[in-house]
């Protein structure tokens, strides 16, 4: 089996939760959803168009997070409107908003998320493989929305094993579902920080949820979740990453 992997890099995220209202909350790191629209836009595949071609039984999506996170929450001021011929100001008034922001821990720094991805349509993943080597997107790739803007940096394309381990060490994102099924726990490092997060997972062909929401867990200043029993894991051994899909 092969995987490609790439990173995901910009200045600043927001991945909307998808329960917010007046305040946009955001996700520490891009849903499935949202890394499919990536993927999907990379090969230029048009909105609301690409949900089957990249179903859960298609498709394997892992995130890493390479850069220590924080949150902040901006203010932002947009053009208040009720019809789209009032979106030229011509109303002359204005609705703040909060947004959230994920911006890296240091102010020199960028945000960096690394994905790992497997597509079983050999000619789609070609396609997603070709375009991401020589960084030919088809839409501009940006985090969460299009305000924050990013770019892609192709790290490897080649082989990936499934070995058994016993208290391995995960480089990517991990689903409580997975870590219940193999009756396995997380443990804590020194100084780590862990959060839980509620995501959508898919949508069908009517951008209507095709799966219940799923949980994740992420640490957001090492990156690396320590796992307490014997599971099978994902490796790359020339980057030295383990890694589970969310499909998982």
């Amino acid at each position: 089996m092969k995987v490609l992997v790439f990173d995901l890099i910009g200045k600043m995220a927001h991945f909307r939760k998808y329960y917010t209202n007046s305040s946009s909350l955001s996700y520490y790191f891009p849903p499935r959803t949202t890394t499919i629209g990536l993927i999907a836009g990379i090969i230029g595949r048009e909105r609301d168009q690409y949900y089957e071609d990249f179903s859960e039984d298609k498709t394997g999506i892992a995130i890493s997070i390479k850069t220590n996170l924080r949150k902040k929450i901006n203010t932002v001021n947009y053009i208040k409107a009720e019809n789209k011929n009032e979106l030229n100001l011509s109303r002359k008034e204005h609705t703040q908003v909060p947004l959230e922001l994920i911006l890296p821990d240091e102010y020199d720094k960028e945000l960096i998320y690394r994905i790992f991805f497997y597509h079983r349509d050999q000619n789609v993943f070609d396609e997603v493989v070709e375009n991401v080597k020589n960084e030919k997107v088809k839409f501009p790739p940006y985090l969460g929305i299009s305000e924050c803007i990013g770019n892609i940096k192709f790290i490897y394309y080649g082989d990936v094993k499934e070995e058994e381990k016993e208290n391995p060490e995960i480089n990517s994102i991990v689903s409580v579902d997975f870590i219940s099924r193999n009756n396995c726990t997380i443990e804590p490092y020194e100084g780590a920080l862990y959060v839980k997060e509620l995501m959508p997972f898919s949508f069908d062909s009517n951008r209507m949820p095709k799966n219940s929401p799923r949980e994740y867990i992420a640490e957001i200043k090492k990156g690396k979740i320590k796992i307490r029993g014997k599971i099978k894991v994902k490796v790359i051994e020339e980057l030295n990453e383990n890694f589970l899909f969310m499909e998982e």
